[in-house]
């Protein structure tokens, strides 16, 4: 039943596209960027996720990239023992360390990025991703902090 409202618009449309084409496709226009405007606003952004435990980042490099970024090359590791990972959020944590402990660290920078990897059950893949983040400069010991925050199958 749902469909009977979008059929009598369109045969409208393509009635009234005889004698006023313009009104017509201006009106359709309209209609599907409304249309898309709902998808879009009532989209559950909920995915079936995999345990954060599950993903492990190994290794993990911070160097200095082009442009005042910082790229991060490390393992991701998928323990789960059934389910393909497909893509992963990283929060990568900048941190301005004065002294040897981290209890004094200031954080100067947080950025998150989607890793798009897939990763089957117990293997691990190789990942390199750029991390912007702005102004932030560190003046004593430059650290860092990595965490998994969401993950997609």
């Amino acid at each position: 039943m749902q469909w009977v409202l979008p059929a009598v618009i369109v045969a409208a449309l393509l009635y009234l596209s005889r004698y006023f084409p313009k009104v017509a496709f201006s009106v359709l226009g309209l209609l599907a960027l409304g249309a898309g405007l709902i998808i879009f606003s009532t989209t559950d952004d909920t995915y079936p996720q995999l345990p954060l435990e599950n993903i492990v980042i190994e290794n993990p490099v911070m160097k200095l990239a082009y442009g005042g970024g910082y790229r991060l090359s490390a393992r991701l590791v998928n323990r789960d023992e059934e389910f393909v990972l497909k893509n992963t959020i990283v929060s990568v944590t900048m941190l301005d360390c004065p002294g040897k402990g981290d209890e004094s660290c200031e954080v100067i920078g947080q950025e998150d990025e989607r890793i798009i990897v897939r990763i089957p059950p117990n293997q691990s893949r190789d990942i390199s991703h750029t991390f912007t983040f702005g102004s932030a400069k560190p003046v004593n010991d430059l650290r860092w902090q990595f965490k998994i925050t969401a993950t997609k199958i």
